[in-house]
């Protein structure tokens, strides 16, 4: 749920001409808040106003309408769920004292939902570092930090020599399921060990093993593709010169479908990404049959 926008009535206070003289610095003329000025130091000018004497009531409504605005814009991206809580709280109060003073229910009602949405999030979230707490305790690690020990362990044993007990570690994260275990949230780690495991295949043991591990990933993955698209062009330049064209090909047209879904018409967009596209259409087009 995305906050919504700021009230109609507060940005007419600020350019009706009313505002507070310490609000105007805020502001531009536009009723738009200056580059210099955050809207958490607008909810805590608002609280610090509302709690002296002699507030101007024809914009007290308004006012704590701002500073409930103010709060909740803070916690857009939240990540703390006692700041999450904090602040909802608070600008559920400014949305009180708003209502208390003239703002209508009509405009409030957003900005309750918005809020009660946070507040929801931060239940949740608190929910989930239990949990994660829990589970830290229990494994020594995190999730994620468990796998990444995993890969780190078999890039050790794979770069000395001892390529069986490498690939079995990489297998062993690699048919994690990305879907219904506790490592759901790690589908880019999982990824690695089957981008190690074909890549594996094809320098060690030729095109038809690589294209064996390929339907496997592919088998494993359901309804995603493999590989993510963040290890798409790392694992084409791996590929290239291994005998393997058509996985690279499909890996390539993949990747461009994702980038144009996504609003990337212009691809590929590095230099690097660049290089390796270039190589890999010389050995897509070097391995099609001649006419």
């Amino acid at each position: 749920m995305d906050l919504p926008p700021v009230p109609a009535r507060v940005t007419a206070m600020i350019t009706s001409g009313k505002l507070p003289r310490e609000f105007t610095a805020f502001f531009t003329p536009t009723g738009e808040l200056n580059d210099a000025t955050y809207w958490s130091d607008v909810a805590s000018a608002v609280e610090a106003h509302l709690a002296t004497a002699g507030v101007d009531e024809t914009v007290r409504g308004a006012l704590a309408l701002a500073g409930a605005y103010a709060c909740l814009d803070s916690l857009e991206d939240g990540t703390d769920p006692d700041h999450m809580s904090e602040d909802s709280d608070r600008a559920m109060e400014l949305l009180r004292e708003a209502e208390a003073h003239g703002v209508d229910e009509d405009e409030t009602a957003e900005l309750w939902e918005y809020a009660e949405h946070i507040q929801s999030l931060a239940a949740e979230l608190d929910d989930h570092l239990a949990k994660l707490n829990a589970y830290v305790a229990e494994h020594g690690a995190t999730p994620r930090g468990r796998l990444d020990a995993k890969l780190g362990q078999a890039h050790e044993l794979y770069s000395a020599g001892d390529r069986a007990a490498a690939l079995a570690l990489f297998r062993e994260v690699a048919e994690i399921s990305p879907w219904d275990s506790e490592f759901s949230g790690c589908l880019d780690r999982i990824d690695i060990g089957w981008c190690r495991l074909l890549h594996d295949a094809a320098q060690v043991e030729g095109p038809d093993a690589a294209r064996a591990i390929w339907r496997e990933a592919r088998a494993h993955y359901r309804a995603a593709k493999f590989p993510i698209t963040m290890h798409a062009w790392p694992l084409v330049e791996m590929l290239l010169g291994q005998g393997v064209p058509d996985i690279i090909e499909m890996i390539i047209h993949e990747w461009l479908e994702a980038a144009k879904e996504n609003g990337r018409w212009e691809v590929p967009v590095t230099e690097e990404e660049q290089r390796v596209f270039e190589l890999a259409l010389a050995e897509i087009e070097a391995a099609a049959p001649k006419g």
